[in-house]
């Protein structure tokens, strides 16, 4: 076998074994954006035509600097790294790349300083403590309400309005799946939540009576009223909560970012990621990865004098 053909096949199988360890939904972004780095890198080059065994720390910087230089958005260029750095490491266990060149390629960092990155995610011991304030109220339906509320936030990553708009009906009990089916432009996706996410809707459901949606409002008497709460409403009892439990402010759309983070900073697939939290684009769920900032955090903690 010819040289050419041999590199041919290399260059091949190390974008297409990265590509196809992707999920299915994810790899037509990941392929746009390394055929933008292979451009970069060569002149008409492309995924495919692109010998990714010769990529070295000198080719990464580059790319890394000419998106920035082209203004292209922050959370881009860092899809771009990633991609760039997973080809890396697939190209490291076909043997096709030396360990050397591998960490180096590591060691391009991130960018920084992207304005976009609004709110927070709640760390572990704030969900704990949001949850332990919902066991404090008096009246044992509100506990179990708010409770659920909190943990389907947290653990099937909705926005506030799919949560409102959830009908009993959207609830597997038997295989513990979420359907949402008024999602973010009119899409359907359906969740399978923990069983402690599960347990606290089983707990709710069980006590909220008659009436087709999810959750809905309890009158000041205690007693389970028949409207679905309001996107505001829930706004509301998030507020008291964090208030009750001497949390800083945060909003329901912090409690998704949580979902997102946390699962990211389990090892999770971002594009499963992404269907999961419902997104079109995955430069949406880098948005709302704050991994960053509790690695920040717990660097200034651990200062001692």
């Amino acid at each position: 076998m010819s040289r050419l053909k041999l590199a041919v096949q290399q260059e091949t199988s190390v974008v297409d074994v990265y590509l196809n360890g992707l999920a299915a939904s994810g790899r037509k972004s990941m392929l746009s954006l390394l055929n933008l780095s292979a451009g970069i890198l060569l002149r008409r080059g492309t995924a495919h035509s692109y010998d990714w065994t010769q990529l070295r720390y000198v080719h990464v910087a580059k790319v890394r600097a000419t998106l920035l230089d082209n203004t292209y958005a922050i959370a881009t260029v860092n899809m771009v790294l990633a991609a760039l750095k997973g080809v890396a490491q697939t190209a490291f266990n076909l043997q096709l790349l030396d360990a050397d060149s591998l960490a180096r390629i590591k060691t391009v960092k991130r960018v920084k300083g992207d304005s976009s990155h609004k709110g927070r995610a709640l760390s572990r011991d704030e969900v704990r403590t949001l949850i332990a304030a919902a066991g404090k109220n008096p009246q044992k339906l509100r506990q179990l309400r708010d409770k659920a509320i909190v943990l389907t936030l947290c653990g099937a990553g909705l926005r506030v309005g799919e949560l409102v708009a959830l009908d009993i009906k959207d609830y597997c009990q038997k295989t513990q799946t979420l359907t949402v089916r008024q999602g973010k432009g009119r899409k359907y996706r359906q969740i399978t939540v923990s069983q402690l996410v599960a347990r606290a809707i089983q707990a709710w459901l069980k006590v909220k009576g008659d009436g087709d949606a999810m959750f809905i409002s309890i009158r000041r008497s205690g007693l389970v009223g028949q409207k679905a709460l309001t996107s505001a409403g829930v706004t509301i009892i998030l507020s008291q909560l964090a208030e009750i439990a001497g949390l800083e402010a945060f909003t329901p759309h912090d409690l998704r970012r949580t979902f997102i983070t946390r699962l990211l900073e389990q090892g999770a697939d971002i594009n499963i990621v992404r269907q999961l939290a419902g997104h079109s684009d995955i430069s949406t769920t880098v948005l709302y990865d704050h991994r960053e900032v509790y690695e920040q955090a717990k660097a200034t903690k651990s200062l001692k004098y």
